[in-house]
């Protein structure tokens, strides 16, 4: 990132953990459009050479337009991350460098809270899945989504999320990180040519996502070490199992966490309570890992001995 110490934070706003961002300013320093973007499968899995293009032709079709419709920021005071952190003297970081230095802040005020973890939601937590190489084009819906609910379809073009125009994938997640945690969401988009306006509304938790690859949250993915081997077909057939269910045995090197939550050597984990789980012992901790934070309980069903048992743990980090 440079000369972190110098950059106004309040400008250049964006979702530090990714490993690419582009903004696009006017000369007084008005911001078109960010691109950027990635998922937790690849680094690259949501931006595209051609994909940068395309916002930049979108972005020179505004500026031939005098279009005036920025996008806000959050501050109109400069904010040096040296006032929070107390970075100094020309140091270099790495972007989720500075997000780990601003959490810790907001962790040592007591400020923090879990609204702080999921950031910069991508569009498909409302449903819409945007093109790669057109990024505020909807290449898909997702069935029974807010946004399908919304009356949004496949071939929309997206022209602006809450007040924020949509050039790119990073413009639509950075308007979901300003939409409210509950409540209604106001979404503009062209159809035939035709400009259109819905109300997306937004349930319980929306924004929820995997944070697995955010090296900023490192401090709050579970050490979940529960492990060993898969039981075989003929095993799970043996406990009215079918082929595909998750059961795996305890092995006989147990770690002191798997220790202290009860769990013994060869106790059977057959999954979460509530949940038929048709996965291995290895897409289970990745899920543990994927959908829960350092701090949550979790109910863990398992076989004693032939004899059914649950053990509640509480997950820590490394």
């Amino acid at each position: 990132m440079g000369r972190v110490d110098l950059s106004d934070l309040n400008l250049f706003e964006f979702d530090y953990d990714l490993t690419f961002m582009v903004f696009f300013l006017n000369t007084h320093e008005k911001i078109y459009a960010r691109y950027g973007a990635r998922d937790a499968t690849d680094a690259d899995a949501r931006q595209s050479l051609e994909g940068l293009r395309y916002t930049m032709q979108s972005v020179l079709q505004a500026h031939k337009n005098h279009s005036t419709d920025f996008a806000p920021l959050s501050s109109s005071k400069p904010f040096f991350v040296r006032e929070e952190t107390g970075v100094q003297g020309g140091h270099c970081l790495h972007c989720h460098q500075v997000k780990e230095r601003i959490n810790r802040k907001i962790v040592s005020d007591g400020d923090w809270s879990r609204d702080h973890v999921y950031r910069y939601p991508l569009p498909d937590n409302i449903g819409v899945i945007l093109d790669v190489d057109r990024g505020n084009m909807v290449e898909k819906i997702i069935s029974d989504s807010p946004a399908q609910k919304a009356g949004i379809h496949a071939g929309d073009r997206l022209a602006k999320i809450g007040t924020i125009s949509v050039h790119s994938i990073a413009d639509a997640s950075f308007a979901l990180d300003k939409a409210p945690l509950q409540g209604s969401l106001s979404v503009e988009y062209y159809r035939d040519g035709k400009l259109s306006k819905t109300n997306v509304l937004l349930g319980e938790n929306w924004k929820k996502s995997d944070i697995s690859w955010r090296p900023s949250m490192r401090f709050l993915k579970p050490n979940f070490a529960v492990y060993g081997p898969d039981l075989t077909s003929q095993e799970k057939a043996k406990l009215n199992l079918g082929a595909t269910r998750l059961a795996f045995r305890q092995s006989d090197q147990i770690s002191e966490f798997a220790k202290t939550s009860g769990l013994k050597p060869n106790d059977i984990i057959l999954g979460l309570e509530g949940q038929k789980m048709h996965m291995d012992v290895d897409q289970f901790v990745r899920k543990i890992q994927r959908e829960y934070l350092v701090g949550d309980t979790i109910t863990v069903e398992i076989l004693r001995d032939n004899k059914p048992m649950r053990l509640t743990l509480v997950l820590k980090g490394r």
